[in-house]
C-alpha cells in the first residue's frame, strides 16, 4: 500500500501594487430615468461639486418613500407605520448613502443607485437589532396611569 506524498506548494509574496485605482463614475449627457439623474449628481460630486449632494438627497428621499409605500402595500406590518415614520425610514436610507461619500473617498456606485438605494431601505425596514429588542417604549401618561 502507497502513502500520498505531501503537496509541496509554492507562493511568490512579491511587491503587491501601491496605488489603488479609483473607477470613474458613469455620467450621462442626457439622464433618461431616476437612477441616471442620481449618477449625474454623484458624478459631479465626485468632480468637485459639493452642492451635487442636496439634490442627490431630494431625489434620493423621494425614491426612498415610493419604496417604502409600496412596501406598505404589500406588508401590513410596514403599512402601519405612521408617515413620520415612513419619513425618518426614508431619511435614513439616502443619509446613509450621502455619509459613504463623504467618509470613504472612492466609494462610488457602478451602475444602479436606485438598486443600492432599494437595499438601503430593506434594511431600514426589517433589520432589528438585539438591542431593540430589549428597548420598550412607552406612552409617559400610560405609564403612570397604570401605576396608580
Amino acid at each position: 500500500m502507497q502513502t500520498a506524498q505531501p503537496v509541496q506548494l509554492e507562493f511568490d509574496f512579491g511587491e503587491l501594487p501601491q496605488t489603488k485605482q479609483t473607477p470613474t463614475p458613469p455620467h450621462y449627457d442626457q439622464p433618461q430615468n431616476d437612477n441616471e439623474r442620481l449618477l449625474n449628481y454623484q458624478w459631479e460630486y465626485k468632480n468637485g461639486d459639493k452642492s451635487a449632494l442636496n439634490a442627490m438627497y431630494k431625489l434620493g428621499y423621494k425614491i426612498a418613500l415610493k419604496y417604502i409605500n409600496a412596501k406598505a402595500r404589500k406588508n401590513r406590518h410596514i403599512g402601519e407605520l405612521s408617515y413620520s415614520e415612513k419619513e425618518e425610514k426614508a431619511h435614513n436610507a439616502i443619509t446613509y448613502i450621502i455619509a459613504r461619500y463623504l467618509r470613504v473617498q472612492d466609494f462610488v456606485i457602478m451602475e444602479s443607485f436606485t438598486s443600492y438605494l432599494y437595499l438601503r431601505i430593506q434594511h431600514e425596514l426589517f433589520y432589528r437589532r438585539k438591542v431593540d429588542e430589549i428597548v420598550s417604549f412607552v406612552d409617559m401618561e400610560t405609564f403612570y396611569r397604570g401605576t396608580k
